[in-house]
């Protein structure tokens, strides 16, 4: 049997793919975060989400978690516009851009992607739930 000419050892595919998994990593998360800079989307804690919300009572508050997460629970006035259904770009045009848009999935990683959606429709207040709705639950304030 003919033996290859050089082989990869075994340590060096597993440090390549390490390495290729974090810089993939990485690049995600600093993309969907980018949006917070990019259109001056604000990503508030908790409590300071809640009392803008509470000013505001005139904004748009969207839980885009799926229909089966917000069943469970939700804040109160929230309307489900799941960011995975295929019809959320559809649903979020039939919105007044010029109202104030809050925003909260459940642990922070879909609400980048859908606050840029929501920029491109031409919403310009828009405003984040850090931690999403996992770190409300921890409060244990203000759900149904």
């Amino acid at each position: 049997m003919k033996q290859p000419l050089y082989t990869v050892p075994k340590k060096r595919i597993a440090l390549f793919s390490l390495l290729l998994f974090t810089l993939l990593i990485s690049t995600f998360f600093s993309c969907s975060q980018k949006i917070y800079h990019e259109a001056n989307v604000q990503q508030l804690p908790p409590t300071e989400y809640l009392k803008e919300l509470e000013a505001h009572p005139e904004a748009y508050l969207l839980d885009i978690r799926t229909g089966f997460e917000y069943r469970r629970n939700h804040l109160e006035r929230a309307k489900n516009i799941s960011y995975l259904s295929g019809s959320f770009s559809k649903k979020i045009t039939k919105l007044d851009t010029t109202k104030t848009v809050f925003i909260y999935c459940e642990t922070a990683h879909r609400s980048p992607m859908a606050a840029r959606k929501l920029w491109k429709k031409g919403f310009h207040q828009i405003i984040d739930l850090k931690g999403g709705h996992k770190q409300l639950r921890k409060m244990n304030r203000n759900l149904n």
